[in-house]
């Protein structure tokens, strides 16, 4: 483990008798309600510092939204751990210039808000939304409030994130899960090649995380990891790289000490003032935590 605390950059709470969240429910692991007090638990002895809440796909459309319920709903949990230092929520930014009203909302009432996350993965046609001229409207106006872009992928749509960041080139951006890279199918090539192309893009900063979630969840060895862990400190380097958990889509192949522990063996060599780097000071820059 390090010896310094951390700052998780990805964490998932929700609650079924707050908000409706039709992707979970029936799910084995998934559904049911996850409070913060299950990540104080299932944290073991990981020191983190601060975390940073991430949306958690609740449900949404044109008509009624639960964006700024699922907003008040973590913030109710900070309450409760104060560790909970910022939010990336989820909003509806292919309303192109619609959607600002809303943001203007979250500036204003949620301080704790630090930018907006989508998950174009799951969209019924995820190229079509993210490049459309609304949604790129949508995602050009955060940088007006200071916000940052997340987006959540997976490596069959890569292609279409780098058509994506061609065209934000002024808005800080984030890359989920390493984009969530085909370890189970052995695509350490296309990888590569996305990596190497995304890094041209200063503004883009990667989230090192989930990668035991897209290996083989009962047999994966840290031997399978290595390649794509290789590749990403090549082409973004400790400056560009930021540690996540993921909590608790984590617990499908691991858990959240045991992540850290692969990653430590990964980075063995790797001296002190990266490893700050990587596991907290990048992540206190990024998202603006005050740390």
């Amino acid at each position: 483990m390090p010896d310094f605390p951390i700052i998780d950059t990805h964490l998932h709470i929700w609650d079924f008798d707050r908000l409706n969240y039709a992707a979970f429910k029936g799910h084995p692991l998934f559904g049911k309600s996850y409070q913060i007090e299950d990540y104080q638990r299932d944290c073991g002895d990981l020191d983190v510092e601060a975390m940073v809440f991430l949306e958690c796909y609740a449900d949404f459309d044109e008509k009624s939204g639960q964006y700024i319920e699922e907003i008040e709903f973590v913030e109710d949990s900070a309450k409760r751990d104060p560790r909970i230092k910022g939010i990336v929520p989820m909003a509806p930014l292919e309303w192109g210039g619609r959607v600002e009203p809303m943001l203007a909302q979250m500036k204003a009432e949620h301080p704790s808000v630090k930018g907006i996350r989508r998950i174009v993965e799951f969209d019924d046609n995820p190229r079509a939304l993210t490049l459309s001229d609304n949604f790129i409207e949508g995602v050009k106006l955060l940088e007006k409030f200071d916000y940052h872009f997340e987006i959540n992928v997976n490596h069959t749509q890569m292609d279409i994130v780098r058509e994506f960041v061609e065209r934000v080139p002024n808005v800080r951006l984030i890359l989920d899960h390493c984009g969530k890279p085909g370890i189970a199918e052995g695509a350490i090539d296309q990888y590569r090649d996305d990596l190497k192309a995304l890094s041209a893009h200063e503004n883009l900063v990667i989230k090192l995380s989930d990668l035991p979630v897209e290996a083989d969840h009962h047999h994966w060895t840290e031997a399978d990891f290595a390649p794509y862990i290789d590749a990403t400190v090549e082409h973004f380097g400790f400056d560009r790289m930021i540690y996540a958990g993921d909590y608790p889509i984590c617990l499908q192949a691991t858990t959240l000490p045991q992540w850290v522990e692969v990653l430590d063996q990964a980075f063995s060599g790797v001296g002190e003032g990266d490893l700050r780097k990587f596991y907290r000071d990048n992540a206190n820059d990024f998202y603006r935590l005050g740390l």
